[in-house]
């Protein structure tokens, strides 16, 4: 898994808007859509919804750059940026760092939390057995 510095948690907000302010987020989604893509590019696009000036974007793509999650370089007397992870380990990334800060935080008790939230039917308790015992097999590997 890789890592990236996550400084914030917004528990009310969905998807990667948990970690991420609501630019950063529809910044983000902009580059997993193009994979590179200069600032310009994602301003264009960025303004197609919304005013918001040119070295915003700069700005909040060269913050994104130093926490991690996207890599740029350079290309002439401009950088095109293109994102250090995939959606899917960022999601995976901020749902362990939230965990872990949940266990270091409150202990086994967080644990407890985890399965009675998680746990209302049948159905949900059964996947969440096999997941365990899917760790165990690989534990003792």
């Amino acid at each position: 898994m890789k890592r990236f510095k996550l400084s914030s948690f917004r528990p009310a907000e969905s998807g990667i808007r948990k970690a991420l302010g609501d630019l950063e987020a529809d910044i983000m989604e902009l580059m997993w859509q193009r994979d590179i893509a200069s600032v310009r590019e994602i301003h264009k696009a960025l303004k197609m919804d919304r005013d918001i000036a040119y070295t915003t974007v700069m700005t909040v793509m060269s913050r994104l750059s130093n926490k991690g999650i996207l890599q740029k370089e350079r290309d002439g007397k401009h950088y095109l940026y293109k994102p250090a992870v995939s959606k899917e380990e960022f999601s995976q990334t901020m749902f362990s760092s939230m965990v872990g800060g949940f266990k270091a935080d409150l202990g086994s008790q967080a644990l407890s939390f985890f399965v009675e939230s998680l746990t209302e039917d049948e159905e949900t308790l059964g996947e969440l057995e096999r997941l365990i015992q899917e760790k165990r097999k690989r534990i003792k590997e």
